[in-house]
């Protein structure tokens, strides 16, 4: 990967956050109002935030436990913890 290529993740983190705040606003200002669907702009904009999060550490976990394990030692005596 270069130096300058974003990765994917990165890429979609962004829309989603950049999708965060408009939906706040908009939903405020119609629930301000009183417009019913801006209870439902604010409610898929938090399932959409605790999803995505969930999947961002959900790949970042399958991203890590994928790669090659470093190569140590074994501790001389296994018993020893305290």
């Amino acid at each position: 990967m270069d130096a300058k290529e974003v990765p994917r993740l990165l890429r979609i983190w962004r829309v989603v956050s950049a999708l965060n705040m408009p939906a706040i606003i908009i939903g405020a200002f119609a629930g301000l109002t009183g417009h019913r669907w801006a209870a439902y702009v604010l409610i898929a904009n938090l399932v959409l935030q605790i999803g995505f999060h969930l999947l961002v550490g959900a790949w970042a976990y399958q991203d890590v436990m994928t790669r090659a394990w470093p190569k140590v030692a074994p501790l001389a005596d296994g018993e020893d913890w305290e």
